[in-house]
């Protein structure tokens, strides 16, 4: 039986920051163990640098942070099976009123953390200390 923990909670690294499509738009790329996640940060309000160790939360309930974090509230907004080269990824995207996170996984996120579409949610990046 598959575990479901309704919240994900794992470290990552800063993987790259580039310049958005918008101006003073920035997409911030985190890798985790399983998961790759590009979130989209207004300039004056990046606090990322390159190869910083980050833990990334996703959680119904608000979790701890300090302002030296990144942590928003919005909602999932939908996840789509996207199949290349025989090659199976999910894309979720979730919605930080107006901010988007893509999550790119080889597995549904959804099933495998016990989420759904439109459920409200915290997406927090806790800076290593």
């Amino acid at each position: 039986m598959q575990r479901i923990n309704y919240e994900f909670n794992e470290e990552g690294t800063i993987a790259s920051i580039q310049k958005g499509v918008l101006r003073d738009l920035y997409v911030v790329n985190i890798k985790c163990q399983d998961i790759n996640i590009n979130l989209d940060v207004a300039s004056e309000i990046n606090i990322f640098n390159n190869n910083e160790k980050v833990n990334v939360i996703i959680s119904r309930s608000k979790p701890s942070f300090t302002q030296n974090d990144f942590c928003g509230h919005g909602y999932i907004v939908t996840e789509k099976e996207k199949v290349n080269q025989n090659k199976k990824t999910y894309i979720t995207i979730i919605s930080l009123f107006g901010l988007l996170v893509k999550i790119e996984s080889d597995s549904s996120f959804l099933n495998k953390y016990g989420f759904n579409i439109m459920d409200h949610i915290y997406f927090c990046v806790i800076k290593s200390k």
